[in-house]
């Protein structure tokens, strides 16, 4: 059996556990449209979220993904538009996608309201065999042209809220026509919002992702905000990290936030945790930005 070097282990050895879960970052903590489409435009003007995640400081090739993504509401009242660029990359393993999201939001009366949205796109997976290296010089397996797949896939997300409390139901490839006809994805989020006072609001919160023949994964959050301006907050991944994370909001309309997640997971020994930046910016006038501040 041919050998590949010990990176590649490493994240073959770590997919075998989550290999057919969608790529997760933290930025969701900061940004539901991340993992929702029909969260798109919960802020009416565009709103537009960039970050970088480099995962597993320390071997060379673990994964890394950079996005930016933004939505605004549009005519008529109710429909919002938004899109998201994706490029991750892990190994020999380059996937690249393009999405653009519609939602429709509905009024269920005064307190709460209900959102409906779809996110078709398109994705190109590379497969560099350069980078491989196998302890057989011209491994015949590794010798041939580097593969490159196409798929046309397509989210799906709905999305209920009221002022204190939200939960949500996606999945971030419902559809994929490449032939492969992969079991969805589902996730599941929901948070709380209890005022403690006039300066302090916390948010108890949780995501859980399940898909067949995968192990469930979940997250468990806990969010301090701090007079609306600074947010902290710790999270449990089962059976991989510990994520401690924040984001403060300057003049109103720019927002940063940083998360590091400490690994628990069998990886823990071979890296030195991951990070992940994320900036954001409101286009709009703050008062048209009526959702609320901490979700």
């Amino acid at each position: 059996m041919k050998k590949l070097n010990v990176i590649l282990i490493l994240i073959l050895f770590s997919s075998s556990f989550f290999g057919q879960h969608s790529t997760l970052t933290s930025n969701y903590l900061f940004n539901i449209f991340s993992i929702n489409p029909a969260y798109a435009g919960q802020r009416r003007s565009l709103d537009v979220t960039m970050f970088y995640r480099k995962q597993w400081v320390g071997p060379a090739g673990t994964p890394q993904t950079a996005s930016i993504m933004g939505s605004m509401e549009i005519k008529p009242k109710n429909f919002s538009v938004g899109f998201q660029l994706d490029n991750d990359n892990i190994g020999f393993t380059t996937s690249q996608s393009v999405k653009v999201a519609f939602s429709y939001r509905l009024k269920l009366d005064k307190k709460r309201k209900l959102a409906f949205g779809i996110m078709p796109g398109f994705k190109r997976t590379f497969y560099d065999f350069r980078k491989v290296r196998t302890t057989t010089t011209g491994d015949g397996t590794f010798n041939a042209n580097s593969p490159t797949v196409n798929t046309f896939i397509s989210g799906f997300g709905a999305f209920y809220y009221s002022k204190k409390m939200y939960i949500g139901l996606s999945s971030p490839e419902i559809l994929n026509l490449n032939g492969s006809n992969p079991s969805p994805e589902v996730n599941v989020i929901a948070g709380y919002i209890i005022k403690i006072n006039p300066d302090i609001v916390l948010k108890p919160s949780f995501l859980v992702r399940a898909i067949q023949n995968s192990p469930v994964q979940f997250d468990l959050n806990a969010t301090a905000y701090f007079k609306e301006d600074l947010g902290v907050g710790l999270a449990y991944r089962n059976k991989e990290a510990i994520v401690a994370y924040f984001d403060w909001v300057i003049d109103k309309k720019f927002k940063v936030g940083y998360a590091y997640d400490y690994s628990v997971g069998p990886l823990r020994k071979f890296n030195s945790g991951t990070h992940e930046i994320m900036l954001n910016y409101f286009f709009g006038k703050l008062s048209h930005a009526p959702s609320p501040r901490f979700f």
